[in-house]
């Protein structure tokens, strides 16, 4: 009897250990927002969906949590027209083990101010993907460009 309550602890300790791993079918996205800023402890700050001509930066902020897998995410930002302007990329590390840290803060941005985007108003978007697939879309506005 102790032996079947060991065996059966030992299984269900490697069930729950092993469903840990990266499935290919679902990423542990926990939160995507777009904000101007983040701040020193990577949290995003002042979040919103629309930006001036005279913003710094749009900021694509993701909070993802680690599983044991290594992962590598993209940003692609579209233009107004549908067309992609910018990719960047970014590395999501595994898991520091059980005690490590779970939630892994990762981001983009996209000047605005003294770059060409500062020129091109309207509805922009930035689509993430992480290992190739999509894992989330947002749409934000810039206002009030200026000509050059």
């Amino acid at each position: 009897m102790k032996g079947t309550k060991i065996v059966l602890a030992v299984l269900a300790l490697w069930l729950v250990t092993s469903s840990v791993q990266g499935n290919p079918l679902f990423f542990p996205l926990s939160e995507h927002t777009m904000a101007k800023d983040v701040a020193m402890n990577s949290m995003p700050i002042w979040r919103t969906f629309t930006f001036s001509s005279q913003d710094e930066q749009a900021v694509s902020w993701l909070n993802i949590w680690r599983d044991n897998k290594i992962h590598n995410v993209e940003w692609r930002w579209y233009y107004p027209g549908g067309r992609v302007y910018a990719r960047s990329y970014g590395v999501v590390p595994a898991s520091d083990g059980f005690l490590g840290l779970w939630g892994a803060p990762i981001w983009s941005t996209l000047k605005i101010k003294g770059c060409d985007v500062e020129a091109i108003p309207g509805l922009w978007k930035v689509v993430v993907l992480v290992d190739y697939q999509k894992v989330a879309e947002e749409y934000f506005t810039i206002d009030g460009g200026r000509a050059c």
